[in-house]
């Protein structure tokens, strides 16, 4: 995955994005600019009023990822099976209602498949089984701006592709990594699914009773909201992950108190873009 270039910044608000400041850390110095920030929002589909399967997306075309779901998991065999479908929005959260006609619909199960590297929703019908999974403050003390160890972080990224022994063979898996301050790597477990290797990474602290320790986790995917929640379980203070985080990702990182930041290819080379958290807060 190549890291974003800087006509990402560019990006314009619309459906799915929305805008907020950034601040871009080089060996020039700080700046400050403004990102277009992903939406990442629960939708959950109901077949003939019945709770089917919550998913994480983009909220734009929610009808056509209803009828497209339902044909992919063979809950419906043909689209014209599917007489209605209504999307509706009620503080924050979507429903996308399908109306099928009688005896159309595949008995496959209650939920989705469950494949690699998924939204970390696989077994919930519900959005408010999704609410009972929001992660609580850990008591962790948030790091402030001036207190990233942004070259500490820097120096993990630039260390991680001679550590990744499995990347190196297939050049398709992802890497979790546990950090000191320092930017020393101490511990790092690969995986097709990023969820995996961060599972795989929390595991092995768990193991070694190293859980609470202080330090910081370097991801080479995107950051998405479950990473946030299974940092919660650990001692860090950041996630510093190769793409940018979604909207959900940001909430739920200022919710717990861990610091966000991902990378950005300039001409100068690999940059640091950092998300204030006191923007999330004021939301």
């Amino acid at each position: 995955m190549s890291a974003p270039s800087t006509d990402a910044a560019a990006a314009i608000d619309g459906p799915g994005a929305f805008q907020r400041p950034v601040v871009i850390h080089t060996a020039a110095g700080a700046r400050h600019d403004r990102w277009g920030i992903a939406e990442e929002v629960a939708v959950e589909i109901t077949i003939n009023g019945a709770p089917w399967t919550v998913c994480m997306a983009t909220p734009a075309d929610l009808e056509d990822l209803a009828m497209g779901l339902a044909l992919t998991e063979g809950r419906v065999t043909d689209a014209a099976q599917v007489r209605a479908v209504e999307v509706t929005h009620l503080l924050g959260d979507f429903r996308v209602a399908l109306q099928v006609g009688a005896g159309a619909v595949v008995d496959r199960g209650t939920h989705t498949t469950s494949p690699t590297g998924a939204c970390g929703l696989c077994g919930l019908e519900s959005l408010a089984a999704l609410h009972a999974r929001v992660p609580h403050r850990g008591g962790r003390r948030r790091a402030t701006e001036s207190s990233l160890p942004l070259e500490a972080v820097q120096r993990a990224f630039e260390a991680l592709p001679s550590e990744q022994p499995l990347h190196a063979r297939t050049r398709s898996v992802h890497a979790a990594a546990w950090c000191t301050r320092d930017g020393s790597l101490v511990l790092i477990r690969e995986d097709v699914g990023r969820h995996n290797a961060l599972d795989k990474l929390i595991g092995a602290l768990a193991r070694a009773g190293r859980l609470r320790e202080e330090g910081f986790v370097v991801m080479t995917s995107r950051c998405s909201y479950e990473l946030v929640a299974k940092c919660a379980l650990t001692g860090a203070t950041l996630l510093a992950t190769w793409s940018a985080p979604t909207s959900l990702a940001l909430h739920w990182a200022s919710t717990i108190g861990l610091s966000l930041c991902s990378v950005l290819r300039t001409p100068e080379g690999l940059a640091l873009v950092s998300f204030p958290q006191d923007v999330v807060d004021a939301g």
